[in-house]
């Protein structure tokens, strides 16, 4: 009796995935982010719910996506052959965007949070750990090339560089600014290119 290889599921849509985000943000737009639904951004997007908790676990973590709209941290550029241009071009995206009339409501957003709130986990697992994983894809390639010391802790890095971008989204005592993510990088790595 010869058995049905079972379905996979439907491969995840870049378009519905595309159309969702923009429903999100124009719903935010309209309503503000606390009165987000899946509900509705299916509604308006033209789409299951099903489709929208394949990408996002709720309504909190699509509102975050829809603030930042990261690109897949899965996508290329974060392979063997990335370059520490890579690095600047995803942590100049991530400037760009918290550095947005969307990335200021985020923050205020974010300032009366509490840290086990739905809102904060999404921010964590959305924006600073999907970023953190591309950056280390990024890292450790550039490391396997020696083109940083091999003994350097990639995370530490990671953690200074996207520190410096975070602690001024929050605490809004200096500005992001175009140039952040260029000195950021430059300051942490010029200490991970030489000798001890």
């Amino acid at each position: 009796m010869s058995s049905v290889p079972k379905n996979p599921g439907r491969p995840r849509s870049e378009t519905a995935r595309r159309a969702i985000l923009k429903a999100a943000r124009e719903l935010i737009e309209e309503q503000g982010p606390a009165r987000l639904t899946v509900e509705g951004v299916a509604s308006r997007a033209g789409v299951g719910k099903p489709t929208i908790y394949r990408h996002w676990a709720n309504a909190q973590e699509l509102a975050m996506a829809a603030f930042v709209d990261l690109p897949d941290p899965h996508a290329s550029g974060t392979g063997e052959g990335s370059t520490l241009d890579d690095l600047r071009t995803l942590l100049q995206d991530l400037v760009a965007r918290l550095d947005s009339r969307r990335g200021r409501q985020m923050a205020l957003m974010l300032a009366g949070a509490e840290p086990e709130s739905e809102l904060f986990k999404a921010f964590s697992n959305r924006v600073m750990m999907d970023g953190r994983r591309r950056g280390a894809d990024i890292l450790d390639a550039v490391k396997a090339r020696g083109e940083i010391r091999s003994d350097i802790d990639t995370g530490l890095c990671l953690d200074l560089i996207f520190g410096a971008i975070f602690l001024r989204l929050l605490l809004d005592h200096a500005p992001l600014g175009d140039t952040l993510a260029d000195e950021a990088i430059a300051l942490v790595l010029n200490g991970a290119s030489g000798p001890l």
